[in-house]
């Protein structure tokens, strides 16, 4: 037997941080950030459960749809953004200046070459795969939204597919856009 759990995935919105790389870093959401996630979301109810991850940027969010919506929410810490290390925090063209090389190495070969003192691929798929576990097990056959990140959902997409979560920069995620993705217990 294939258990199934349908998810939807809702990446923040934008951040007060731009275009800056944030992982365990923390911006508030800017007024157009909330308006895109409400925008997302207008319309749809029917979840019976709200994840999110612990940052604010999702959290915040998260805590007003659940209680709009008298719907439970958890709090997931595996579901964090990815640690950037030395790039947290910094725009491309301040790691190009800062970090010469890093960014370069980290786009032509993500699992072999992350910034230093960042988090590795392997460990965020880890990471994510224990999160989608327990997601598994404790929500089989329910409709889950969960409010996430960039590289989260870049990762979810690449498991999804069946590829390495090094594939995952193939793939985009704007602020405040909701993905469909199922989840079945064969791709963990």
């Amino acid at each position: 037997m294939t258990i199934s759990l349908p998810l939807q995935l809702l990446r923040h919105g934008e951040t007060t941080a731009g275009s800056a790389y944030i992982g365990r870093s923390d911006p508030a959401l800017t007024a157009l950030g909330w308006q895109q996630m409400n925008d997302a979301v207008a319309g749809l109810s029917g979840w019976q459960r709200i994840i999110s991850s612990p940052r604010q940027r999702c959290l915040g969010f998260a805590r007003q749809l659940a209680q709009q919506h008298n719907c439970p929410l958890t709090v997931m810490d595996a579901f964090a953004e990815y640690d950037f290390g030395v790039m947290e925090g910094l725009t491309a063209q301040q790691v190009l200046d800062q970090h010469p090389g890093v960014l370069d190495a980290f786009w032509n070969d993500p699992a072999g070459s992350p910034p230093p003192g960042a988090e590795t691929l392997a460990a965020f798929e880890q990471r994510l795969t224990a999160g989608l576990r327990q997601l598994l097990d404790e929500s089989a056959g329910q409709a889950v939204l969960l409010i996430c990140h960039g590289g989260v959902i870049r990762a979810l997409r690449c498991l999804e597919q069946q590829q390495s979560v090094a594939q995952l920069l193939q793939y985009s995620a704007p602020h405040g856009e909701l993905y469909p993705l199922t989840l079945t217990a064969r791709l963990l």
